[in-house]
């Protein structure tokens, strides 16, 4: 066989290869976002007491062949810049697998009842970050929901 072949034959096993690759690290990053996102009516069970606890409880699965990292916070922010609570998490969940997430925001009880009342101006920040493939492919989102009691 003539070397220009076997370099022919060689390039095109690598762009196969790397097609696969891309196509399997998409699949897995978008399920694991997908799953990652709060889902429900967007109901919240406070915990009343000194210090309010807000949990928030998130159960990413990867239906993947590919291990994912994920990383996840939530935040509650007031007058559009000023956190007044937030929580994060890191994990890797590997391939074929879900592995469970559990948030807290704690805040005073007098500032839950500052801004947890009808007519504040309160809002929700979740940024979330999803790699796999080596951290060769990755996807990150933040997304505000404004939201203080109704």
């Amino acid at each position: 066989m003539k070397a220009s072949k076997i370099i022919g034959l060689l390039i095109t096993v690598v762009q196969l290869a790397g097609t696969v690759a891309m196509v399997l690290g998409l699949y897995t990053m978008v399920s694991v976002f997908s799953t990652a996102i709060p889902q429900g009516e967007g109901e919240i069970e406070l915990q009343i007491g000194d210090p309010v606890i807000i949990p928030f409880s998130i159960t990413p699965s990867n239906p993947g062949y590919l291990d994912a990292k994920l990383s996840v916070s939530i935040s509650l922010v007031v007058d559009g810049d000023e956190e007044i609570a937030s929580d994060a998490a890191e994990l890797t969940i590997p391939a074929r697998s879900q592995i469970p997430v559990d948030l807290e925001l704690s805040l005073s009880q007098a500032t839950a009842e500052e801004y947890l009342m009808e007519g504040a101006d309160v809002a929700w920040v979740i940024d979330m970050h999803v790699t796999t493939l080596y951290d060769l492919i990755s996807f990150s989102n933040t997304m505000t929901m404004s939201g203080g009691a109704q």
